[in-house]
């Protein structure tokens, strides 16, 4: 048998050699310094075996990687790199294993064993292929797509979902390398990788996807998710693979490394995507007072305690977009709006969109939000806003009160309330007064267009005790009623 070695530190290239001629005999091993070499070297001849130094890997020696697979060259790696890209590498060009130093000299005696025993019963990589190939269920993409056809067999999909899509390739390379019992297919999704499996007890096949859980853990450092539908005998193949991927959507609410098993279809809890003109206001309040703790309670109670039936993951963003609403308009109310916090608003928005799990959108929104008030606060000691915006921005924080007036505001400002109205007026151009109720009609306008509450309701959520009065200022400012206003829309 023969071994090329392709290593650079010279000192464990003598050591290897010396553990493979003294433990196993008829072994032949040759000895490269660079891959560049070796890849010369290759061009004569056949390497029946290759431990390779991924340490020497570089991007362009992607070529070695697709030639060892083309020629079906079976190869061992050894790295002193446990990361991610190795393992990628690895997977990707079909390594046997890869071996981290320090690395036993038992390890790789056995993996050449176990290699030779296969090469001397035929056992080769392009068999091993074959084999695979036969151990199918003829079944096509069509069938989970267009066709109505069942299998006259028991079946079970499992998806396989990691949260970079980037990584379904070396999903899919371990589970065609994995051996399963009975017969299975693997099919390759935009989002999961799909294995159908043809089964007859329920625990045998759960106990494999266990093991294979456990064997990726091994191998990579990268969550993955394994959702398991049992099909029933009525079942069309489209059918269990449309109740499969509805049940992808249960690991948003329960994350990773995971085994998720239903037999029975799922259904969906109804939610609200949108806050509620009291939720608003709820959210006014919290902003203004800064009150993170208060901020935090609602956020984890709203967001982190679903229970089965879970709602549509795509309802929870939209209501998470709703909270982020409310918190854009704080930040535009106050002013807070620099390239930084602008910069992590639009992070935390495509987190919102794009983020596979709940629990960490939860957790970057609450980091934004405390990090908003914070600075908030420091904005506020430091003085860094006129009378005149302080008093406006008490105004967009309090309008719904209907107690709340000047005198209010000015003892909050710390302020004689004529001095404020002197000064609110010379500075601004219109009064105290008029302000508030513009912002009141404004914020009743918003609630006639959005929402289908009565107009007493919308006359008490916008500081006005009496319907009557409401309409009268509504008039004055826009020429028309309030049912007129909705009724034109």
């Amino acid at each position: 048998m023969e071994i090329h070695l392709v290593a650079k530190d010279e000192i464990e290239a003598q050591g290897i050699r010396w553990i493979v001629e003294s433990h196993l005999t008829g072994v032949r091993l040759i000895l490269w310094k660079t891959i560049e070499e070796f890849e010369v070297g290759m061009q004569n001849q056949q390497p029946e075996f290759v431990i390779l130094d991924m340490d020497l890997w570089t991007s362009e020696s992607e070529m070695l990687g697709v030639k060892l697979k083309q020629r079906g060259i079976r190869w061992l790696g050894v790295s002193s790199e446990r990361i991610f890209q190795t393992a990628y590498r690895a997977l990707r060009f079909r390594a046997e294993d890869v071996l981290f130093r320090p690395f036993s000299s038992v390890d790789l005696v056995k993996h050449i064993q176990q290699l030779r025993y296969q090469l001397r019963n035929g056992q080769g990589y392009l068999s091993n292929n074959t084999m695979e190939v036969e151990n199918t269920l003829a079944i096509g993409y069509p069938d989970f797509f267009l066709t109505e056809r069942r299998h006259n067999s028991r079946l079970a999909m499992v998806a396989f979902l990691t949260p970079h899509h980037n990584t379904l390739p070396l999903v899919y390379d371990e589970l065609q390398r994995y051996s399963f019992t009975g017969n299975n297919q693997i099919f390759a999704l935009s989002d999961f990788i799909l294995c159908v499996q043809e089964t007859k007890e329920v625990d045998v096949y759960k106990e494999e996807y266990q093991a294979f859980l456990a064997h990726w853990k091994e191998r990579m450092d990268e969550p993955l998710a394994i959702i398991i539908k049992v099909a029933t005998s009525d079942d069309s193949l489209k059918n269990t693979y449309q109740q499969t991927r509805e049940l992808t959507r249960r690991i948003f609410f329960e994350g990773y490394d995971i085994i998720l098993s239903e037999s029975q279809q799922m259904s969906s809890q109804e939610m609200d995507p949108f806050l509620t003109p009291l939720e608003q206001r709820q959210w006014i309040e919290m902003l203004e007072r800064r009150d993170t703790k208060a901020i935090r309670n609602w956020v984890e109670h709203e967001f982190l305690t679903f229970q089965q039936p879970y709602p549509d993951p795509e309802i929870v963003r939209i209501r998470l977009t709703s909270v982020l609403a409310q918190i854009r308009r704080h930040m535009k109310s106050y002013n807070l709006q620099n390239s930084s916090l602008e910069a992590i608003y639009h992070e935390v928005f495509q987190q919102i969109v794009h983020k596979p799990v709940i629990y960490q959108i939860v957790k970057e929104l609450l980091m934004f939000t405390t990090r908003l008030l914070l600075q908030d606060h420091e904005q506020l000691q430091n003085g860094a806003r006129t009378l005149v915006e302080k008093a406006r921005e008490l105004i967009e924080s309090n309008y719904w009160d209907a107690q709340w007036s000047l005198s209010t505001c000015a003892d909050a400002l710390r302020i004689n309330k004529s001095t404020l109205s002197r000064r609110f007026a010379a500075e601004s151009g219109q009064s105290f007064r008029n302000t508030l109720h513009q912002v009141r009609i404004r914020e009743a306008k918003r609630l006639l267009k959005e929402s289908d509450l009565s107009l007493e309701e919308i006359a008490q959520l916008t500081g006005y005790s009496h319907q009557t009065y409401f309409n009268a200022k509504f008039k004055l400012l826009e020429a028309c009623t309030p049912s007129a206003y909705r009724s034109g829309l």
